[in-house]
């Protein structure tokens, strides 16, 4: 009772505006001091699911489905008058609780949200599906099992590995374990099973932690096969997905913050001269890729004033306005048709030769977004000739960082370098990790090795190099196509307390034939009060919240279209919460910190990225980095009888247990799900 009494010192307030009978209804759910009761989370479900059916309160049930999921994720829960009260958890260790059981404690509260998808009709369909025995090619029948290795069998082959001279192992390796990379594009098939290899990718998916979430913007599935075995086995997954547009922790170790470009040039790893031509070179490019013809004249481009950049910022916040009345009216016409609200999507359906730029650059959002980037663009301008910066550079940075103006142009720049650069030249590591049993083989390591490789930077490259881009596109009102030249990767720890897979991930060139320079992955930094973010609420409270910002707006405001804004699940759920009275980023905020990792594709990829070096596209061959894999990690790896033991325990039947959703299913029935 007095750590029960402790934590509430730090829980953070909500009184939700309710109706009596339903804040009545709501009290005596909630009216219990301690510990929660055990399936209370399951009880509140229940009870949404009685407001949806009688249609009574959109907002009792949205609050009922997020105080439920924030349950599940181990976040205490009071209530006191009118008043929910909320304090998420930590992940502080103590002698009470280890990096482990903070690693358990958070797995297990992702697993819950796992477990319901798995219930769902659909997604258990899909997986009895895919572990059904049929005839997918002529003469053969089968199923994603058999892309599943007998770890019995690998076992015993490891084995007898062991008993080889030492000089012999590294052959004996590479003849049991060689992995090849394999992109799932759509309408490929698995040339084994004639399985989709989309569908592959996705099983496996449903095997991780937490539950799997399509994401908007660019994806690239990838599988890691082991072409020494029968039937070439599934070794790992990975996905590799458009970037956060902000993260400081990334943004810092690249240099794209007005501090760290301070640091780099204070110390003398930056060149003033090299900086400001890239700064001036950077600044017209973006100039150029913004249609302005119908906002301002030539030599309002040339020489901006005080009064085109206010004359700028005015016709954004009048395009802003304009656009707010039509999606209202959007909305309204939506209701009276007695349709759902529909995304409001815009001008561009389908982007194709004949596609009207012009036309498109004149949507109210993106005449709003022109307006908006120009005037800060010209003020950019007009400050870096202001200090003299293309004759005088140092003398002129020195002037800038001292100055408030100066600092608000150069984080101007700083953010189209970083926009430029997220476009196209880095992207996010969201999945990856290895399949039983690889996974007792430090199979994660070579996943995340190999989206280095030259076979999945050629891939990145082809599927994205000269697509034309929707967003920049109706900027420029001209078809804007962009490359698409890796040069850093970037991931997030999901437990915020250690990475084993990230965590001394280094191959140097030197040891390891065929590598081009050295391959590691960097942690960049740390967190230390949490982020932000929705891992933590589940599909139909994101739906709820959605449904209530739609109300309180009497608009549909988040489309989901290219150009409105990064996140749109987070905007939705943000929209949501602040409808409910609470201050969204008591609940976003989840106090639970990450780890961020980075790898660099080449000696000077984060220079590249400020335009102070050219772009490297060598890269080594996935042969090269899983040879290094086997003899830097495999080899000592499968000395060892305890991963022999774990290895043959895994397999075909393991991964079946591990998507069961049967024992969850009974539980729900049990508590009235």
């Amino acid at each position: 009772m007095a750590e029960y009494e402790l934590d509430r010192l730090n829980l953070r307030p909500f009184t939700p505006f309710l109706a009596p009978e339903e804040r009545e209804e709501l009290h005596e759910l909630l009216n219990f001091t301690g510990p929660t009761p055990p399936g209370f989370a399951q009880s509140l479900r229940k009870l949404a699911r009685r407001y949806v059916d009688e249609g009574d309160s959109s907002k009792l049930r949205a609050i009922c489905l997020l105080v439920a999921d924030l349950l599940d994720q181990g976040w205490h829960v009071a209530f006191e008058g009118n008043g929910l009260h909320f304090k998420a958890p930590g992940i502080e260790t103590s002698p009470d609780q280890t990096v482990d059981d903070i690693k358990l404690r958070i797995r297990s509260a992702l697993q819950l949200a796992r477990r319901r998808q798995l219930s769902e009709p659909s997604v258990a369909n899909f997986i009895k599906r895919m572990g059904r025995r049929t005839l997918r090619k002529p003469g053969v029948r089968s199923s994603v099992l058999d892309l599943i290795d007998d770890g019995a069998a690998l076992g015993d082959d490891l084995e007898a590995i062991n008993q080889l001279p030492a000089a012999d192992r590294d052959v004996a390796l590479a003849r049991l374990i060689d992995p090849v990379v394999e992109v799932c594009q759509a309408g490929a098939k698995c040339s084994e099973t004639g399985l989709p290899l989309n569908e592959i990718w996705r099983y496996f998916r449903h095997t991780w932690a937490h539950e799997y979430r399509p994401i908007p913007g660019r994806q690239l599935l990838v599988l890691i096969r082991n072409a020494a075995r029968s039937g070439r086995p599934v070794m790992g997954i990975a996905m590799l997905a458009s970037p956060v547009m902000r993260l400081s922790a990334r943004d810092n170790w690249i240099g794209w913050l007005r501090e760290s470009t301070e640091k780099n040039l204070r110390s003398g790893l930056w060149d003033p001269a090299c900086l400001a031509e890239a700064f001036l070179d950077r600044l017209n490019s973006s100039i150029e890729e913004v249609r302005w013809d119908d906002l301002a004249r030539p030599d309002e481009i040339e020489s901006p004033s005080e009064n085109t950049i206010l004359r700028l910022e005015q016709k954004a916040s009048g395009a802003a306005y304009a656009r707010d009345l039509e999606l209202k009216v959007h909305y309204q016409t939506s209701l009276q048709e007695g349709d759902r609200v529909r995304p409001m999507r815009g001008a561009v359906k389908v982007v194709g030769a004949d596609t009207d730029w012009v036309r498109a650059s004149e949507d109210l959002l993106f005449v709003r977004k022109r307006a908006e980037l120009l005037a800060q663009l010209l003020f950019a301008k007009q400050m870096f000739r202001a200090a003299d910066l293309d004759s005088d550079p140092s003398s002129a940075l020195d002037q800038l960082l001292s100055a408030r103006s100066g600092q608000r142009a150069i984080d101007i720049v700083l953010t189209e370098f970083r926009k430029a650069g997220l476009s196209s030249r880095v992207a996010d590591v969201s999945i990856c990790g290895a399949v039983a049993p690889y996974n007792e083989l430090l199979g994660g390591k070579l996943v995340a090795l190999l989206l280095a490789s030259k076979e999945v930077r050629d891939h990145y490259s082809k599927r994205y190099g000269g697509q034309v881009s929707v967003i920049a596109s109706q900027m420029a009102g001209r078809a804007i196509s962009k490359p698409a030249d890796l040069c850093v990767l970037t991931t997030t720890s999901l437990y915020g307390v250690g990475s084993s897979q990230y965590n001394r991930l280094s191959l140097r060139a030197i040891e390891h034939e065929g590598l081009t320079h050295d391959l590691r992955w960097d942690s960049i930094g740390r967190s230390k009060t949490g982020g932000f973010g929705t891992l933590h609420l589940g599909q139909d409270t994101a739906h709820a919240l959605r449904l209530m910002a739609q109300s309180l707006h009497t608009s549909r405001r988040v489309n989901n279209r290219f150009g409105e804004g990064t996140s749109p699940r987070l905007r939705q759920i943000r929209e949501g919460l602040d409808a409910l009275g609470i201050a969204s980023h008591s609940i976003l905020h989840h106090a639970t910190p990450r780890l961020f990792y980075a790898c660099e594709l080449s000696g000077s990829s984060r220079n590249s990225l400020m335009s102070l070096a050219s772009i490297e596209t060598h890269a080594a061959s996935a042969d090269a980095i899983s040879a290094a894999w086997r003899r830097r990690w495999l080899d000592g790896r499968v000395r060892r009888d305890a991963t022999i033991a774990a290895v043959k325990v895994l397999g075909p039947e393991s991964v079946q247990r591990s998507l069961n959703a049967e024992p969850m299913i009974d539980l729900l029935t049990a508590l009235g799900e």
